[in-house]
């Protein structure tokens, strides 16, 4: 992993997740909470489970506490896209500040549910946040799609080809 590549697919992260916000704009407020019995359920939890992801690792990343966090605390679209904001913001700048040496270094963290300390290189916890904001990302698609919004096809090669300047 080098910065240039770590950057893109933080760029196409963000991108696809602005697509999803167009497309959930078109939700009426029931629709968005509706809840699925798959993964977290609702639009409205899978879009905030990973806004709380996002805002966890960079926390861990940045050797602070992840604060604790709920899906009631986005009760609307208006409410997590806020929110949503402010973090891609904080997220990019982190990612845009790193040099390549730092990308390489090991990270310890601690998760006591999962048995203690772990350790992760820092491009390893940063491709982490980009794949499962696709996993999520493709759940959120689906749910969009059963209330007839529209979609797209999020595929990594499509947004470089949209990008190539």
């Amino acid at each position: 992993m080098n910065l240039k590549q770590v950057r893109t697919l933080f760029d196409y992260h963000y991108a696809s997740f602005d697509r999803i916000r167009g497309c959930a704009a078109a939700l009426s407020h029931e629709q968005f909470v509706a809840g699925s019995s798959y993964s977290v359920g609702s639009v409205r939890n899978q879009l905030a489970h990973c806004l709380m992801v996002d805002i966890r690792w960079l926390a861990r990343l940045n050797r602070q506490p992840p604060p604790e966090m709920e899906y009631a605390d986005f009760p609307d679209q208006a409410t997590l896209w806020r929110e949503w904001g402010e973090v891609q913001e904080q997220v990019m700048a982190y990612v845009n500040r790193l040099n390549a040496e730092e990308l390489d270094e090991v990270v310890d963290l601690e998760f006591p549910e999962r048995g203690g300390l772990r350790r992760s290189r820092r491009w390893q916890i940063l491709f982490h946040m980009v794949n499962h904001g696709t996993d999520h990302r493709a759940q959120i698609l689906a749910l969009l799609a059963g209330f007839g919004a529209a979609t797209f096809e999020q595929d990594l090669m499509l947004h470089l080809w949209s990008t190539e300047g």
